[in-house]
């Protein structure tokens, strides 16, 4: 059981190391966690829960970098943005509290799917947000609602998701929203990972270690990023995506 064990903790250390790494350089470090937590047997909804947990200091390392960005958004306009998407996180997270372990682990090739396909359109959703003349206010907060419920349920590709929400204010700079995607990322996360923890879902001797070998992973990925082509590094994260999907439609088959 020991030598299990250890294995079991070089496989998902090294997958929140190498997730830590492209969470720093682009993203997708999801693509990675939540497949090597159900690879080493946790049930999918736990691994989904422990996922998210292990990724949370990560977003808190983001908002506090863009915290004079944030300083100059108006603070009636981000609060209200923060209680929708923590009160839409509490029902994305109760939807998989109460999901069955045998629905999600069905769902889970399509939820990597959707989120390497967001990841995939990442950069023409950048080119259309700076020319987009939209503002549609309710639109914009039936969006960010959605978002928000995405995000408690499942984390992968929130970013962009939120993103994708915020155009929809034309007054919203790029930079602005990137501080605001961070800190929405944050505390959606937050919210999420507290309803999984008082349901018992984190394991958290994964939860922990992961939590640190993705700072270490963050810390390189920061240094080497200034060596690797923005573009490479897109390509290299588009295939890991679509092959975890793969790997996980595959395994799918096999059980069933």
């Amino acid at each position: 059981m020991e030598f299990f064990l250890e294995n079991y903790f070089l496989i998902i250390s090294l997958s929140a190391f190498l997730a830590g790494a492209l969470n720093a350089i682009a993203g997708g470090g999801t693509f990675l966690t939540l497949p090597s937590l159900i690879f080493i047997g946790l049930p999918p909804v736990a691994a989904n829960a422990t996922s998210a947990a292990a990724l949370l200091p990560g977003y808190l390392g983001a908002a506090f970098g863009y915290k004079e960005v944030l300083f100059s958004v108006e603070k009636k306009y981000l609060l209200k943005l923060l209680l929708v998407v923590m009160l839409s996180s509490i029902l994305g997270a109760y939807l998989l509290v109460n999901t069955p372990n045998t629905v999600f682990l069905e769902l889970t090739p399509w939820l990597l799917l959707v989120a390497t396909l967001l990841f995939a359109v990442n950069p023409y959703l950048k080119r259309y947000l700076s020319h987009s003349q939209g503002n549609n206010g309710i639109l914009h907060f039936i969006a960010i609602t959605l978002v928000g419920s995405y995000g408690g349920y499942f984390n992968g590709g929130v970013g962009i998701a939120i993103l994708s929400a915020l155009s929809l204010n034309k007054s919203n700079s790029i930079e602005s929203m990137i501080a605001i995607k961070s800190i929405l990322s944050f505390f959606l996360t937050l919210v999420s990972v507290f309803i999984f923890i008082l349901n018992g879902l984190i394991v958290w001797w994964a939860a922990l270690s992961m939590m640190l070998f993705s700072t270490l992973g963050g810390y390189m990925g920061s240094k080497i990023i200034k060596f690797l082509s923005p573009e490479v590094m897109r390509n290299v994260i588009i295939t890991i995506g679509l092959l975890m999907t793969l790997i996980m439609f595959l395994s799918l088959n096999t059980i069933n």
